[in-house]
């Protein structure tokens, strides 16, 4: 098969996890090097979309759930793209281990690379020159393989050198093509502290708290998460989902939440709403295990029968195993980035079948409609 759509990286063309199968929960061993639960940011990659305060958020919310239900043995995040709140989560040692997945064959093979490559990687980051003529020659630079190396070296370096770490589309670089701003390509590139970031997620698979990297859209990564880790299903494992916003898609996320983990639009993709639809029907009569859901607040996502008006899941019929847990909702306050220097504050909508009484309901967790 080609490695090119359209002149991008051909969907499924990165390998389905960093190994020959996928890597069991195992034993969490110790973690060498200092404490990453002091670092600020962990994440190399900047995304589109990112909402401070959310991944605080998150956690308190399964701090709070871990009293009733323990420790999370397993953190599952189908939607990765930067992974912020899945590494702060682990880092903090709220969880026990977490597994990243992301239908962008190029997201998933930067975090497979950073992951089991680490100094590989690092050493080619080090390398590379931050100009103009090398981001022209990433944006055209295409993989003989799924499984070349070097497109988690693309996936880095447009990342951190194009406006607001769009990987796809038109966005253009940093300081734009005559370089005139006082910030330029290179502003967004401080290798060092990327190659610091960059041994922590290396050091977080070497001890088994990332468990595995998936190229896998999110109902595949959600029905494997059920095959391959079936003891700890229903409470143990918890999957946190951040589609992309039903009113802010195409311009932040292009063509990533195809089902097929493709670029080509179909009929039936997010474009025109189906897809959330799709999501919706599967979290709410399929999921096996706890979730957590996290959009804008669109009036459409919590009155729509289709979507998640229905305040409880109501499993399929011919499903086994499937709770009827509630459905808890509420409305949390974050600072939204637009670009490197436009935020807006917004409230974000958080969905849940953890536990309700588990569920804060104060100021910054906001019951929607006595929720």
């Amino acid at each position: 098969m080609s490695a090119t759509v359209s002149g991008r990286i051909a969907p499924g063309s990165a390998p389905q996890q960093v190994g020959t199968s996928p890597r069991g929960v195992g034993e969490v061993a110790a973690l060498d090097g200092p404490d990453p639960a002091g670092i600020r940011y962990l994440s190399p990659l900047r995304y589109p979309g990112a909402k401070s305060g959310l991944s605080a958020a998150i956690g308190e919310l399964v701090a709070s759930a871990s009293r009733t239900l323990g420790r999370p043995s397993l953190f599952v995040e189908p939607f990765a793209g930067g992974a912020s709140t899945s590494l702060k989560l682990v880092s903090a040692g709220l969880v026990e281990r977490v597994l990243l997945a992301d239908a962008d064959p190029l997201v998933a093979r930067f975090w497979q690379v950073a992951a089991a490559h680490t100094e590989w990687l690092i050493d080619r980051m080090l390398d590379e020159p931050v100009t103009l003529e090398r981001w022209d020659y990433w944006r055209s630079w295409r993989p003989r393989s799924g499984d070349d190396r070097d497109v988690a070296v693309k996936c880095l370096f447009l990342n951190r050198t194009t406006f607001s770490g769009i990987l796809h589309g038109r966005a253009g670089p940093l300081g734009g093509r005559k370089q005139e701003s006082a910030y330029g390509i290179g502003c967004r590139f401080n290798k060092e502290a990327l190659a610091e970031r960059l041994r922590v997620i290396g050091r977080l698979y070497a001890s088994n708290r990332i468990v595995d990297v998936w190229c896998k859209d999110w109902r595949a990564t959600l029905d494997d998460v059920t095959e391959w880790y079936p003891q700890l299903l229903p409470d143990r494992v918890i999957s946190y989902l951040d589609p992309p916003y039903m009113d802010k898609s195409p311009k932040l996320y292009g063509r990533s939440f195809d089902p097929g983990g493709g670029y080509a639009p179909r009929p039936g993709s997010w474009q025109d709403g189906l897809a959330h639809h799709r999501l919706a029907e599967y979290l709410r009569r399929q999921a096996q295990h706890r979730w957590i859901l996290s959009y804008d607040n669109h009036p459409e996502l919590t009155t729509d029968p289709a979507l998640y008006a229905a305040r409880r899941m109501t499993p399929a019929g011919e499903m086994l195993g499937i709770r009827a847990w509630r459905i808890s909702r509420r409305l949390v306050d974050l600072h939204y980035s637009v670009s490197s220097n436009v935020r807006d504050r917004r409230r974000e909508l958080l969905l849940t079948t953890l536990p309700p009484s588990r569920v804060p309901a104060n100021d910054r967790f906001i019951p929607l409609d006595g929720s």
